[in-house]
């Protein structure tokens, strides 16, 4: 048997590695994995404050690429479909502990009648001064679509189109959402004294 290692090597191309992953070499999808999970991990962490979470989005994420690598349409380039995987699983996510948090919430309101569920105070209650838990304790006061953007173009770093491609939104409203993302981010970080 031929060894699997033949022709792959740090700079194999990502159209290569899938190639080579759907003709049976395993070595290659380990080196898609080596090659992105920084980068998946990255968007995952920014969407989610959970350690725990970000580690199944990441497992989730190339399960999925594994089970599905025969149907990636070779026209878009392999980041574009990885992020956009990783990006969905992330608003499922967000979705699923959304619904908890409620649930939980409604649950204790109705158990302690004078407790508080005002959020407001977030800021008061954490340990951290750091710009960076700032932003990220304050994202998740956007809303889901200015949050996408947000994450992705400004924490992630990714050109507008990249952005576009992954979301599925045209370019008016990633740049919309981005703008008053920003703005309500600058406000609560001037408010904090963190600028």
């Amino acid at each position: 048997m031929e060894s699997l290692t033949v022709n792959i090597h740090k700079g194999t191309s990502d159209e290569k590695l899938v190639e080579m992953t759907i003709n049976g070499n395993t070595l290659a999808f380990r080196m898609l994995i080596e090659k992105h999970s920084g980068y998946v991990v990255g968007i995952a962490s920014r969407f989610l404050l959970s350690h725990e979470d970000t580690r199944d989005v990441v497992q989730d994420t190339f399960i999925r690429i594994w089970k599905n690598l025969g149907s990636y349409d070779k026209r878009s380039l392999f980041t574009t479909w990885l992020y956009s995987i990783a990006f969905n699983l992330c608003l499922d996510k967000l979705r699923i502990n959304r619904r908890r948090m409620e649930t939980s919430l409604t649950e204790e309101h109705m158990n302690e009648p004078g407790r508080k569920t005002d959020t407001e105070n977030t800021s008061q209650n954490m340990d951290s001064g750091t710009i960076s838990r700032a932003i990220c304790m304050y994202s998740e006061k956007l809303s889901a679509i200015q949050k996408q953007v947000f994450v992705l173009r400004d924490l992630q770093d990714l050109p507008v189109d990249e952005v576009c491609r992954i979301t599925g939104y045209d370019t008016d409203k990633v740049k919309s959402n981005l703008y008053h993302a920003r703005k309500f981010m600058r406000e609560k970080l001037l408010k904090g004294g963190y600028l």
